[in-house]
């Protein structure tokens, strides 16, 4: 037998959810018709005291009517504009109070503060009886949605749960805020919540340092995505780049400037362990501190190749030697192909740098012998002759790889013998490494000058995963060095070494990159330079220093005996022995040149360029290929991120658009967040977004004001027909003699009502006026 089973209904249903209610019913204007019935009432009076005369009082009541009727519109417009002031504010805590539809009756402000439009000073709230005004957040969010929309913080003064009636009225003033707090705590209420409770502390200039919140609104905040968003919006909408430390169990959130990051980072070495396979695969090259004060590194068991790019003196070819320093005390095996031919002179002889490759013949035996290793370690892999963890690791840095490209097109005319290719092999070698070379544990550190679509595109970007970039990058160069136009584009010119790098997260995030001198470019007097290098140094060397043997030239046999120079291959599979300091200062050939050129005797006026030092910074270049068309003037609303933008033109200062998103506190105005051209400070700009047109109310304004003053016009031009008549009367009189005439005519004139209207109206106009200036400062 089925049992059946009563539910008791719960003892108090639950309250509706809120939803939206939209807008509340248009404004009335409520001066117009007793403005209208003081002038009716005038005019009726007018009337018939022409038709039956029985005061002489008709200017005195004009002057009263036309008073009144300006009393009244003044005041029905101080009305009309009070109600806009209420009506965001009402709209907004409505769906709180259990309304079925929008009302203005349930929030009535009951006294206002003096001014012509003022605050609500107190304001009554009434809401449904099944509202749970038990909750306190019904209490907050109300209080939070008038200060939100009304600009001012308000407090409880009296609540009659009975009734259901609320009333507020204003906080009293606490301690003064600048604007720069009030716009903090706007902005973090706005992005977080309305309730939440925020506190500011500022720093000795008065700038906002430190912002402190506790929420209520945990489950939002606990997504990864919102609590980025949040950490954007912040940093958009205040000057300065702000971090956020998150406590997810407290619900607090505490907002702080990033640290000022340091000029120079000297790189420090810790004692070595022996080099195994384990060891291998936890190590990490450091690349330096970020903005955060976090150590950012390479990690090559990770991302095997690593692709450097900055101009001259951004301080990429010290981070090279960073890098080749690192390596050598950490026991690995170095190899150096010296694009420039001397920016590694200091390090020839440094432990565990067995090959450095200055000459473009030297180059291209390197990485035909890189190859040739890796295919040696591949086939015994095959084989099964030796694991992985059998092979020493080598570092392959190549430094200028454009214009080691550049000199071995041109060498390979004079050395490419018949049948071989159009082109020299070893240009596609460095591919091949790129995409096997990790499995033979041989990586490579790949250094250019400036982004190339070679280099950037396609399967090399994927294979160079680990990236670092120094100096200024060209909107174009960023957007394929790290998929944005704005990222890495306003590094400061003057700070060496500073750049952008991969986190652990594949975000990209400035850097400054550690500091290792060049012991080429020291003299007796860098002693702590020289200390430095002393500590960097390693005490044994695990690899010998080698060398390529130049193969010998070879005689022809028509027994002439003129001598052939080594062809391409001949150089490509070069011997490499031990180093000779003897073999290595002598050299029996001379500069290669192609066949076809004459070689021309030295004239004493021809003038040679010398050769850039790459400690100085190239400022013309990097002003020329900035990437930047002509300026243009246009709306704000056009800006788009990676622009540039004028912020100051009486300084001529510019600086790189890094966001625009429309102000979270005004929404006329767009926030633009930029990075300075010249030191790469960060900032934030607002301005007016050249979309927004008059309000309402101040075409409302305008128009009664107008009306006034054409209706007081028209009044008075009535009033002026009779003295204008009997002027023009007696002109006429006067020029036929009628003395007797011309007496009773002169009787008539302008009486004191006339001259009142005529003050009131020029009043009028002197207010139009200055109103009207006054709206369009403000539009500016």
């Amino acid at each position: 037998m089925a049992t059946r089973v009563a539910s008791r209904p719960p003892a108090r249903p639950p309250a509706p959810a809120a939803v939206a209610l939209g807008v509340l019913p248009r404004r009335q204007l409520t001066g117009i018709i007793p403005a209208l019935l003081c002038i009716a009432l005038a005019t009726a009076v007018t009337g018939l005291n022409a038709v039956r005369p029985f005061t002489d009082l008709v200017p005195l009541l004009w002057v009263v009517a036309v008073l009144l009727a300006a009393a009244a519109v003044v005041s029905g417009v101080r009305t009309f504009q009070r109600e806009g002031r209420m009506d965001p504010a009402i709209e907004a805590v409505l769906p709180l109070l259990g309304a079925a539809q929008p009302t203005r009756a349930l929030v009535e402000p009951v006294k206002w503060t003096r001014g012509w439009v003022g605050l609500p000073e107190r304001i009554k709230i009434r809401y449904a009886s099944h509202v749970d005004d038990t909750d306190p957040r019904f209490v907050d969010q109300i209080l939070a949605g008038l200060a939100r929309r009304l600009g001012a913080e308000y407090r409880v003064r009296k609540h009659n749960s009975r009734r259901c009636v609320l009333v507020v009225e204003l906080a009293p003033a606490s301690d003064p805020i600048s604007r720069e707090q009030q716009r903090a705590i706007e902005v973090v209420k706005l992005v977080i919540d309305p309730s939440a409770n925020v506190s500011v502390k500022s720093a000795e200039d008065g700038s906002v340092s430190k912002i402190e919140v506790k929420h209520n609104v945990g489950p939002k905040m606990a997504i990864a995505a919102r609590r980025s968003q949040v950490e954007k919006v912040v940093s958009s909408m205040l000057p300065g780049r702000w971090r956020a430390h998150w406590d997810l169990e407290g619900d607090k959130i505490t907002f702080e400037v990033r640290p000022t990051m340091p000029d120079m980072v000297l790189h420090e070495v810790e004692p070595a362990a022996a080099l195994t396979h384990a060891a291998y695969k936890a190590f990490r090259i450091p690349i330096g501190p970020d903005e955060d004060g976090q150590i950012q590194s390479w990690h090559p068991a990770v991302s095997p190749h690593c692709l450097v790019i900055g101009g001259t003196g951004s301080g990429k070819t010290s981070f090279q030697h960073t890098v080749l320093t690192h390596l050598a005390h950490a026991h690995w095996r170095v190899w150096v192909l010296d694009g420039k031919r001397i920016e590694f002179a200091g390090f020839r002889d440094w432990p565990n740098v067995e090959l450095v490759g200055a000459r473009v013949e030297h180059q291209v035996r390197m990485l035909h012998a890189a190859h040739e290793l890796m295919e040696e370690r591949y086939s015994q892999l095959e084989n099964g002759t030796a694991r992985l963890e059998d092979f020493d690791p080598l570092a392959l840095i190549i430094d200028e790889y454009a214009t080691f490209k550049a000199r071995v097109q041109r060498w390979y005319k004079t050395v490419k013998p018949k049948g071989a290719p159009a082109q020299a092999p070893v240009l596609d070698l460095l591919s091949d490494l790129a995409r096997l070379a990790r499995s033979a544990k041989i990586h490579i550190l790949l250094g250019l000058q400036r982004p190339d679509v070679e280099f950037l595109g396609g399967e090399m970007r994927d294979n160079f995963g680990a990236r670092v970039s120094f100096g200024r990058l060209s909107p174009q160069g960023a957007n394929m060095m790290w998929d944005s136009f704005a990222v890495g584009v306003a590094i400061p010119r003057n700070k060496r070494g500073r750049g952008v790098t991969l986190n652990a997260e594949s975000l990209p995030v400035e850097i400054q990159a550690f500091y290792t001198p060049d012991p080429a470019k020291l003299d007796s007097t860098d002693k702590g330079d020289w200390d430095h290098l002393a500590a960097l140094r390693p005490e044994v060397a695990d690899y010998e220093r080698m060398m390529v043997r130049d193969p010998e030239a070879e005689l022809t046999d028509d027994g002439e005996g003129e001598e052939i120079e080594p062809d391409y291959f001949q150089w490509a599979s070069a011997e490499i022995v031990p180093w000779d300091p003897a073999a290595s200062s002598t050299s029996k050939h001379e500069p290669l040149r192609p066949a076809n050129v004459t070689p021309l005797d030295p004239r004493e006026r021809v003038r040679f360029v010398p050769d850039v030092d790459d400690e100085t910074p190239d400022v013309d270049a990097a002003a020329d290929g900035d990437g930047y068309g002509e300026s243009l003037e246009g709306p704000a609303v056009e800006l788009e991120v990676g622009d540039l933008l004028l912020v100051d033109s009486a300084l001529g200062l510019w600086a790189v658009i890094e966001g625009v998103e429309p102000d979270v506190v005004d929404d006329e105005y767009l926030a633009i967040e930029y990075r300075d051209l010249d030191n790469g400070e960060d900032g934030l700009l607002t301005v007016f977004d050249n979309s927004v047109s008059v309000s309402e109310d101040d075409w409302i304004s305008l128009l009664l004001i107008a009306v006034l003053v054409l209706a007081s016009g028209a009044v008075s031009l009535g009033m002026f027909l009779d003295p204008l008549r009997a002027w023009m009367l007696q002109y006429h009189l006067l020029e036929q003699g009628d003395a007797v005439a011309i007496a009773v005519v002169d009787g008539v004139g302008l009486g004191w009502g006339q001259i009142l209207v005529i003050l009131a109206i020029l009043i009028g106009a002197i207010a139009l006026i200055v109103w009207l200036k006054r709206r369009a400062a403000a539009r500016v």
